[in-house]
């Protein structure tokens, strides 16, 4: 679902989410005010990027945003994801946010007035709150990370994982063009 943000004393501009032809929302998102979505992205379903408090909410080209996640951003904070960017299943981000090319954020972890560099891996379960983690750094599984002594401790992402978000995107970005294609198809009337 698409929506426009509501009208508050701090906004007083209606925008409506922007979607590339090449990306796809599953029905089941919702996608509120200045969201914008580049191309061949995928959007799974249940997914909520409320971008509701004025600030947009920018997704890079052929990045995915997978079943259950949610972005938000108070008043004042944009969320930013540069190209092929994996937010898997359930995590939250929540501005401001900024994350750079080709890093993935595992199932339910949340990243919050965070700034991630290229390449970063953000583990399964991780939570990383008001740091800034330097090019490839690793969020090992459950790990808090909560101040910039720790984000600057952090090592690299392990050789085992480094290729793991290009298959992701790769599976993600065929989602997008395949579930696209049959969403085109349906309002044409082809089954």
């Amino acid at each position: 679902m698409l929506k426009s943000n509501p009208k508050t004393s701090w906004n007083s501009t209606e925008r409506m989410p922007t979607v590339s032809a090449t990306a796809y929302v599953d029905d089941s998102a919702i996608l509120i005010g200045d969201v914008r979505i580049g191309n061949n992205v995928y959007v799974a379903p249940a997914a909520s990027l409320r971008a509701d408090e004025a600030y947009p909410i920018i997704i890079g080209d052929e990045c995915n945003i997978q079943d259950g996640v949610i972005f938000h951003g108070l008043e004042g904070s944009s969320i930013e994801l540069g190209k092929r960017v994996s937010i898997a299943h359930g995590a939250v981000i929540h501005g401001p946010i900024k994350i750079g090319n080709d890093s993935f954020v595992g199932f339910n972890a949340v990243v919050h007035a965070s700034t991630l560099g290229e390449r970063c891996f953000v583990a399964h379960g991780a939570v990383v709150i008001g740091v800034k983690l330097a090019d490839g750094k690793f969020v090992p599984p459950t790990t808090l990370v909560d101040t910039q002594y720790k984000a600057d401790a952090l090592g690299p992402v392990p050789d085992d994982l480094k290729h793991f978000n290009d298959e992701v995107i790769k599976i993600n970005k065929e989602f997008a063009a395949s579930y696209g294609l049959k969403s085109r198809m349906r309002r044409v009337g082809v089954r």
